[in-house]
């Protein structure tokens, strides 16, 4: 029963979802910024904390599933199934489309010196969003859990998702001023962050902490 198509079906997307967010980390960090391609693109290792939640998400999948608990019909695929799955899939449509539109501009790792080719990118997807990597991961992320009706992991992924958002922004924004100056402070005041509560909570990109988590 554990096994039945209906209810494998959601984890199976998942597992396609989780392949191809690695994969296309990889394959575009290839494309565009081959002097930094290694293996930690894959971003499978970028933090312990990562990688605790992944596992965390799947025995609470299969737990609610398995086990005789209220959750077990959102189990198998459903109307919230697809609502997972459609969250995903604008998530990752993001963050694939702000990573080829950055091209070289775009790294892994926040970049504490200014490349001489590195430019205030603000066309496409940066024309709306002026951090589209941050918000098509958060979505994506959110939206798995969505897609394994997995309330408790979907709590810890947002919250867990925002705080590590808010330093993290909050300290390349700094960054960026000391790039671009003015034109930086222009653009930010016509785009949003797009990922909820954070405008709410950032202020003004003033902080000397360092953030160089990989994500």
């Amino acid at each position: 029963l554990a096994l039945s198509p209906p209810l494998a079906a959601p984890f199976a997307a998942y597992l396609l979802l989780l392949t191809s967010f690695h994969m296309g980390e990889y394959l575009l960090t290839a494309a565009y910024r081959p002097d930094t391609l290694s293996f930690d693109n894959f971003l499978l290792n970028h933090s312990a904390l990562y990688q605790i939640m992944t596992v965390l998400s799947w025995l609470e999948y299969w737990l609610e599933a398995t086990l005789p608990t209220p959750l077990a019909p959102l189990k198998r695929w459903s109307l919230v199934s697809w609502l997972g799955l459609a969250t995903c899939f604008v998530g990752l449509c993001s963050r694939f489309l702000a990573m080829a539109t950055a091209t070289s501009n775009f790294s892994h790792m926040i970049e504490e010196e200014k490349r001489e080719q590195h430019v205030l990118v603000t066309r496409g997807i940066y024309g709306w969003l002026r951090h589209p990597a941050y918000f098509g991961y958060f979505y994506w992320a959110v939206g798995t859990q969505v897609l394994l009706a997995n309330p408790v992991c979907l709590v810890a992924y947002a919250l867990a998702s925002l705080f590590f958002f808010i330093r993290r922004i909050h300290y390349e924004e700094r960054i960026l001023l000391r790039f671009f100056g003015d034109d930086y402070r222009r653009y930010r005041d016509h785009t949003r962050i797009g990922i909820p509560f954070i405008e709410w909570c950032l202020q003004p990109a003033t902080s000397d902490s360092h953030e160089h988590n990989c994500l």
